[in-house]
């Protein structure tokens, strides 16, 4: 007798999640590096010799550095969405961008603690001081690589990624037109009030030119997370909300209602102009008969009641009493 035996393809959990954590890891890094070649490196080397052929025409070099920023970020964008196609890992999307967000946060809860550290011990011994700071974020790095280990932290990246926060698909893009381009317009409209409001009020006048997270124990060193703050905060709040709005009418549960929505009011009988006007002139004259009959009534029964007594208005009452209050 000869029996089939399936070849198992299953993989363990441990092994997946292994994996998502290392790949997420090294997709941050390849992250990093890019955001520093294109805000840090990039700059710094046409400041010290591109701008300088440029002489006086400071808004030309300006423009063309920006245009390579661009540029530069549009190639490293490339390579790394090719390099996310070869890893069909679920969640890594998610978690690559969750373990920026984490890095940021550790930055800033490391910088904190650190300065505190550094107001209480003073400058006497700095190297225990940046060996705290050191062992702290290695310990917060541990304590995020050990959140990857949990059972179900994969679920819940894949869970996050297949709603398409981190995706440029559409959801069935041929519906529901009408109504997503009026929930975008009107999502950026609100977005768009915002930031004017912001640049209205002067928000960011006060604020430094940069956001900069003071390194302790460093001697006043600092790192620059956002350069030229009152300008790239507006834009980049612009760039989340276009990506917001578009995200959001592609949302599965979302993006059902709204072509539902527009499904419904495509039954929708539309009247014609003709008896759109008719139908106006009806109700405003019914309108108007309606109230000219209820003030005749009222006038005619405040004659009645008062004629037979049921109602009295004193004349000496009547300069102290309210407008329109009667006497019973």
């Amino acid at each position: 007798m000869t029996v089939a035996v399936k070849n198992s393809t299953e993989v363990k959990a441990g092994a997946i999640v292994g994996g998502l954590a290392v790949e997420s890891f090294v997709g941050t890094i390849g992250v990093l590096v890019g955001l520093a070649l294109i805000f840090w490196a990039i700059p710094a080397l046409w400041t010290a010799g591109v701008a300088r052929a440029f002489g006086s025409l400071t808004y030309v070099s300006g423009t063309i550095k920006i245009l390579v920023m661009l540029a530069v970020a549009g190639v490293l964008g490339r390579l790394g969405f090719r390099w996310l196609s070869r890893r069909p890992i679920p969640g890594l999307r998610a978690a690559i961008v969750v373990n920026c967000l984490c890095l940021v946060a550790i930055l800033l809860i490391v910088s904190l603690i650190g300065m505190r550290l550094e107001a209480i011990w003073g400058a006497s011994d700095p190297t225990l001081g940046a060996l705290c700071c050191i062992i702290l974020a290695l310990a917060l790095l541990a304590l995020l690589f050990y959140a990857y280990l949990r059972p179900g932290t994969d679920q819940l990246l894949a869970r996050l990624e297949e709603q398409g926060w981190f995706e440029a698909k559409g959801y069935k893009r041929s519906q529901g037109q009408m109504v997503r381009r009026g929930t975008i317009v009107g999502i950026l409209t609100l977005a768009g009030c915002g930031i004017f409001t912001m640049l209205r009020h002067n928000t960011l006048a006060a604020a430094s030119r940069d956001w900069r997270v003071v390194l302790p124990f460093t001697g006043g060193r600092s790192l620059t997370l956002l350069p030229a703050l009152p300008l790239t905060l507006p834009l980049l709040l612009a760039a989340l909300s276009l990506w917001l709005a578009y995200r959001i009418v592609n949302l599965p549960v979302f993006a059902d209602f709204l072509i539902a929505t527009e499904a419904e009011v495509n039954k929708v009988s539309w009247t014609t102009r003709k008896r759109l006007i008719q139908d106006t002139i009806v109700v405003l004259v019914t309108v108007i008969l309606l109230t000219v009959f209820l003030f005749v009534v009222d006038q005619a029964w405040a004659f009645v009641l008062t004629r037979i007594g049921v109602v009295q208005i004193t004349p000496a009452a009547a300069h102290e009493q309210r407008p329109g209050q009667l006497s019973w």
